[in-house]
């Protein structure tokens, strides 16, 4: 896989033992994921004080200054010791420091899903992690039950309880949404392209979606891809591949998709063209997708996805190269801070 973006960190294994579990493609019987309940552990962090707060200073709609230091005060009230990182470089050298998780209490994403990717990919293994969405999606923090409110989270921070998920690794990166491989790849990296010109970054928000998305259109990704799931064969178009429940708009398109169930749900959508693009994207929104006799999907734990030249994949929205790609589940490698 050749991984785009700004430099990614080699990763030692999250995961403890693999968990025995089926891997059938049918959802009978298979319970909704809900973001509290079943998989709560004991309370967080045991004496230690000091809370890393990676914080996005562009960001999405609205500068993320504000939640950050909110947040920094309502910590500091509780006796707790919030130091914030603003940019990236400090932050990278910061959560890289092995004894991080011995010494720190958690680290806090603040921003949207694309910070808490970040901060997933660069802390060391066994810190927990809090949530403050401030970003354009935050379909992490809704799909866990992270609070939005400084005080709040606060408060979960210092007698809060922690909740093991899942993560998927692809290649040397890690995703806790999803990966796209096709269509919505190629809005990714369109609109990574837009957003970085020579010595700058410029925010984003929904609104920069619509000319990468035109874009697209125009100019399909190449294809098809093959798709290989615990030896189980798909062919088509396009390929996703979920963790948590979430899509962009909040689409139900993996909606019985589970955080910590040891699996990674994928569905590869056979037939090329716009058209067909529209009448999937009608069937999702009538969640009937995954009837059409021309949509193949199933779980597993290690898939691995092969397509024409320059077939492009997206991890969490963030483009990260291009076909071969090797996706598996770590399985409950995250501890996530909960109310």
């Amino acid at each position: 896989m050749r991984v785009g973006g700004d430099g990614e960190p080699r990763h030692r294994d999250r995961s403890p033992a693999p968990r025995a579990r089926s891997s059938s493609a049918g959802a009978a019987g298979r319970r909704p994921f809900r973001a509290r309940g079943a998989g709560i552990t004991a309370p967080v962090g045991g004496g230690r004080r000091r809370i890393a707060i990676a914080a996005n200073p562009y960001g999405g709609a609205e500068s993320h200054r504000r939640p950050a230091e909110a947040l920094a005060a309502a910590l500091a009230r509780r006796g707790l010791l919030p130091h914030v990182f603003w940019e990236r470089s400090e932050r990278r050298r910061a959560l890289a420091d092995p004894d991080l998780g011995r010494s720190w209490r958690c680290a806090v994403a603040v921003g949207g899903d694309g910070t808490v990717a970040d901060v997933i990919n660069e802390m060391p293994p066994g810190l927990p992690l809090a949530v403050l969405p401030a970003g354009n999606e935050n379909l992490f923090a809704r799909a866990l039950g992270s609070p939005d409110d400084p005080e709040t989270l606060a408060a979960a921070i210092l007698t809060g309880r922690t909740r093991r998920i899942d993560l998927g690794r692809a290649g040397r990166r890690l995703f806790s949404l999803m990966v796209g491989i096709g269509f919505d790849a190629e809005v990714a990296h369109r609109v990574a392209r837009r957003r970085r010109g020579p010595g700058s970054f410029r925010p984003v928000s929904r609104w920069r979606y619509l000319l990468p998305i035109l874009g697209a259109l125009r100019r399909l990704p190449p294809g098809p891809v093959e798709v290989r799931a615990d030896g189980v064969r798909a062919r088509g178009a396009h390929c996703l591949v979920f963790n948590l429940p979430s899509y962009a708009c909040a689409l139900p398109v993996a909606a019985d998709a589970r955080p910590d169930d040891g699996l990674l749900d994928w569905i590869v959508l056979e037939r090329p063209g716009r058209l067909a693009l529209a009448r999937y994207s009608l069937a999702v929104l009538r969640s009937a997708h995954l009837g059409r006799s021309d949509v193949r999907h199933g779980r597993a734990r290690h898939l691995r996805i092969v397509g024409g030249p320059l077939v492009p994949v997206q991890l969490d929205g963030d483009p990260a190269g291009f076909t071969p790609v090797e996706i598996e589940v770590l399985a409950a490698a995250l501890a996530v801070i909960v109310p």
